[in-house]
């Protein structure tokens, strides 16, 4: 059960940090462990400013842990700040709705009948990503980012590790190569008692996230790993 569990966490995880290629329309990805295909992720940017993405379990997943879920933020095409998100949960017999806006006026965030205060420019776990596709090598290195989870406190930044050739799509595709780590602030209590798997355990503690982006203009995210509770996953991008 414990190794199980481990999968489902590392799942989530790939979910999100394949989420991040934002101005690629219908972007397909899929994910993989030990070889085997677990979920399919298909983004999509339909405006500027705006990003969804559905996942779907396939293969033994879809035994282990069968879901059907979709994300949506906006955010601020300036600073890459949080206007609105919502998601809708299918997990197995967990179904869960949320959403949250931003208020101009008093630097807010609002989920349900809870108040959130923020920067104007609080970043999330999607827009973090979407700016590595964006912001250049030299910006966005070491660079702290407040970031809101779900009503929870957090700040993330991107480390550069190196540049390194990536086979994908029967090409060599030249890459920096990207740590992410994301920091709870002390003191802060979260708003939801439960959350899905994605959102629950992307910010798991002791979790190692890496990313390769594309180094060229087309700043894609070509291939993402994730490694927690030992299991390392691995996904590379599927399509031009």
């Amino acid at each position: 059960m414990e190794g199980m569990t481990g999968r489902m966490v590392v799942k989530a995880i790939f979910i999100f940090l394949l989420a991040s290629s934002i101005y690629l329309r219908g972007q397909e990805y899929k994910i993989t462990l030990w070889s085997f295909p677990i979920v399919t992720v298909e983004m999509k940017s339909e405006a500027p400013g705006k990003i969804t993405f559905n996942t779907e379990s396939i293969g033994i997943m879809d035994y282990i842990l069968p879901h059907d879920n979709n994300y949506t933020t906006h955010y601020d095409t300036t600073n890459f700040g949080l206007r609105h998100f919502s998601k809708k949960i299918k997990q197995g017999n967990f179904k869960q709705k949320l959403s949250c806006d931003f208020n101009r006026n008093d630097s807010t965030l609002t989920y349900d009948d809870n108040t959130v205060h923020v920067p104007d420019s609080v970043q999330t776990i999607f827009t973090l990503l979407a700016r590595i596709t964006v912001d250049s090598l030299e910006y966005i290195d070491t660079k702290w980012f407040p970031m809101d989870h779900e009503g929870c406190s957090y700040r993330g930044r991107f480390l550069w590790s190196d540049t390194v050739t990536i086979k994908a799509m029967d090409k060599d595709i030249l890459c920096d190569h990207f740590r992410l780590d994301l920091i709870p602030n002390e003191d802060d209590e979260c708003l939801l008692e439960k959350s899905d798997y994605f959102m629950k355990n992307i910010v798991a503690e002791n979790t190692v996230r890496q990313l390769w982006v594309e180094k060229n203009n087309n700043k894609r995210i070509i291939k993402a790993s994730a490694k927690v509770h030992g299991l390392t996953l691995e996904a590379i991008i599927q399509d031009e």
